[in-house]
């Protein structure tokens, strides 16, 4: 699995090229290096265990609080290989909270605000 940028989510020129960026589209913090992004896929769980081209999930903490980041295949190689590109979430599915929780990257605090929030 590897990350590929996507100047979508971006507001300033990187390793994706010239800015793409829409309102729509959630803005990735411009501090983050490809390699902190990386860093966040290879740690990230994936929606669907069964399926290798699932949407993953990963979560940080930053200066305010929890991040929460998505990553959505792009292309999957004839050698297997998944191409993910990734970007801010507000929030992520219970049971990849859940995960986070078992894992301990989020206290049980965070979990139930969280969870709180999808219902």
């Amino acid at each position: 699995m590897r990350y590929k940028p996507n100047p979508a989510h971006k507001r300033e020129t990187t390793e994706a090229g010239p800015p793409r960026w829409r309102p729509g589209k959630a803005l990735c913090p411009s501090s983050m290096t490809a390699a902190a992004r990386n860093e966040l896929l290879q740690s990230s769980v994936p929606e669907n265990r069964d399926n290798p081209a699932s949407t993953r999930f990963a979560v940080r903490r930053g200066s305010s609080g929890l991040e929460f980041f998505v990553a959505r295949a792009t292309l999957i190689a004839r050698n297997g290989e998944v191409e993910y590109h990734g970007y801010p979430a507000k929030c992520v599915p219970g049971n990849v909270l859940k995960l986070f929780f078992e894992r301990g990257d989020i206290n049980k605090a965070e979990y139930r605000k969280h969870l709180k929030r999808l219902s």
